[in-house]
């Protein structure tokens, strides 16, 4: 899998409703191979602030894939904690 064609199956949904941006949900969609890492990512991410994610936890991981939709999850994570700072600070 490319790390576009992992970008098109992730969903999750954040929320800032208690004032702290967490995450709602999480799966990676359509992709049955990934199902073990979008359950241990389901179990870790949600109910978590997005401060609080480790993004070095989620790049530890491993899968039975090549990996790459790890690295592109991990990423993700780290540009939206960023724009939510960036957010805050405005």
């Amino acid at each position: 899998m490319t790390p576009d064609q992992c970008l098109d199956k992730l969903q999750f949904t954040l929320s800032d409703e208690s004032g702290v941006l967490r995450f709602k949900s999480f799966d990676i969609a359509d992709a049955p191979e990934c199902w073990q890492i979008a359950k241990t990512l389901r179990q870790y991410l949600v109910g978590r602030a997005l401060d609080d994610v480790d993004v070095d936890y989620i790049r530890s991981l491993s899968c039975s894939g090549s990996g790459v939709c790890i690295e592109k999850i991990a990423t993700v994570v780290a540009e939206y904690r960023e724009m939510w700072a960036d957010m805050k600070a405005s």
